[in-house]
């Protein structure tokens, strides 16, 4: 599969704390609007946490009526399916004054171009060869060469990617320069920048930091070939054949290839039969800001990618498989809270328009990829910040994938859970109620300047104003899409499936 890079590269994902707190008095009202057709039966025992001050609004023959104020956020949203499925609605206010707006949050423009599409690569839905139960194997904690000797590995050749999706694998020659107590550093044999010193601060790094990290909150490496000892590969092929700078025609910070998992084969010719990291050796040297020692997070990103697929096998939604290896670089002391761009870009492209994504979404295809990736972490640091690591940890090695395994370990029926979830989007840091708030990040504001940039939020935003015509849209399971009233006025939503909250703010 390739799964799971960081790499945006120079476009990709991976290119603050002093908590916003509104200081208006808030008078939440939020009133439930669902048309229950298709919809999951609840379990019994438990309902979905409204916030204080709510009212229900009846849906009569499909169609939804409901007063608005002026700033009023109204979230529209979907549990009433399994998979992707998407459900039409419309929606408009009855005011004649709202206009749409379009708000780009004040992106960035990274000096590179990543290649992002390269997650269309994923493509391992095989069954794991390994065994859950790691006691039938040995494990080989010692090497068969020493520091010094060199073997001989597949990557990617990156040099053109013109030729995407169709990108070639190439051999290469490496060089054992250090060993850790659970990795092995191989540097590309034709690299003149990367030495013995910098494969031991690698190694340090990924045995300190990112092994402690990932095995503490998410679970234990796969054992392959016998071993569960990751070795970290620096090709200079990843990068076009650059070293000193990432490429700035594309490439990828770095990745977990899951067919590295698996033993050589006519389908899968190109497998190195161990764990391995893939890390490009220009992030390591660069000196750029998006990237200055930005190969730290992105070697616990992609080991907690390792890691998930031993208990799922390439079979995560994107969102929830990206969310926890986001939230990985944090707990590492990287990411959103330390400046990082990436993470800050991920979550402004969730909040600018989170309208074609869902939690359930199981491909790394659609229009906004990045946004994929925020509404992941958004969703994996609500579960952190509410349930703790212990049930991260439960939920990231349960037999069961995502939503289902959250359910649970949690005890809340999902399609609740979701609903407290898209209050939480919206309340967080306005309210006093666990359930409604995050804590690991900030969903508005700046992290107290920690943050490369300021989040707008959900509710302070939103893009979207409250179209004064009938306007179609769609929403995906388990996904949701918030909108702001202009003006006072009536809110029409029409449609099957769907649910919707109205958060009415009164200064």
């Amino acid at each position: 599969m390739i799964k799971k890079q960081t790499f945006r590269g120079t476009n990709e994902h991976t290119y603050y704390q002093l908590s916003y707190r509104a200081t208006t008095f808030l008078i939440v009202f939020i009133a439930m609007i669902s048309c229950n057709d298709g919809e999951d039966v609840p379990q019994p025992g438990y309902e979905a946490v409204i916030a204080p001050d709510v009212y229900a609004v009846k849906w009569v023959h499909g169609e939804a009526h409901a007063n608005v104020s002026q700033g009023d956020v109204v979230a529209v949203f979907s549990t009433a399916a399994e998979t992707e499925q998407s459900y039409p609605y419309t929606i408009q206010t009855n005011t004649t004054r709202a206009t749409h707006i379009v708000d780009y949050n004040g992106i960035a423009k990274p000096p590179y171009r990543l290649s992002y599409n390269f997650y269309n690569l994923r493509t391992s839905a095989s069954k794991p060869y390994y065994s859950y139960n790691l006691a039938e194997y040995e494990i080989r904690e010692t090497r068969d060469i020493e520091v010094g000797g060199i073997e001989t590995f597949w990557t990617f050749d990156l040099s053109d990617l013109s030729t995407f999706p169709d990108i070639p694998s190439v051999q290469f020659r490496a060089v054992l320069k250090a060993t850790g107590t659970y990795c092995d550093v191989y540097v590309d044999e034709n690299s003149s920048l990367i030495t013995h010193e910098d494969a031991k601060e690698i190694a340090a790094q990924f045995d300190q930091v990112a092994y402690r990290i990932v095995n503490e909150h998410f679970g234990d490496p796969p054992v392959v070939n016998g071993s569960s000892r990751v070795a970290i590969l620096l090709p200079l092929a990843f990068n076009g054949g650059m070293e000193d700078e990432v490429n700035p025609n594309g490439t990828s910070t770095g990745l977990f290839n899951d067919k590295d998992q698996l033993p050589p084969s006519t389908d899968n010719p190109y497998s190195n039969y161990r764990n391995v990291l893939y890390l490009n050796p220009g992030l390591y040297n660069s000196n750029t800001p998006f990237f200055r020692d930005k190969w730290r997070p992105i070697l616990s990103h992609e080991f907690e990618h390792m890691v998930n697929f031993r208990y799922h096998v390439g079979k995560e939604s994107v969102p929830i498989e990206e969310g926890k290896a986001l939230l990985s670089e944090i707990l590492s002391g990287y990411g959103l809270p330390n400046g990082d761009y990436l993470m800050w870009e991920n979550i402004v492209a969730y909040q600018n328009d989170p309208s074609g994504i869902s939690l359930v979404q199981m491909e790394y295809v659609n229009d906004n990829i990045y946004g994929s990736y925020g509404m992941g972490l958004l969703w994996i640091s609500y579960l952190y910040d509410r349930f703790g690591s212990q049930a991260i940890h439960s939920m990231a090695t349960h037999s069961l994938l995502g939503l289902d395994a959250t359910a649970a370990v949690t005890g809340i029926p999902k399609q609740y859970l979701f609903a407290e979830w898209v209050q939480a989007n919206i309340l967080s840091g306005t309210i006093n109620n666990k359930i409604f708030e995050y804590k690991t990040i900030d969903v508005i504001g700046n992290g107290g300047g920690d943050y490369f940039g300021t989040l707008k939020g959900f509710g302070a935003l939103p893009q979207h104003i409250i179209p004064s015509i009938e306007t179609q849209k769609q929403v995906h399971s388990y996904g949701v899409e918030y909108f702001t009233a202009k003006e006072p006025g009536t809110v029409i939503i029409k449609g099957n499936n769907i649910q919707a909250f109205i958060i009415r703010k009164n200064v």
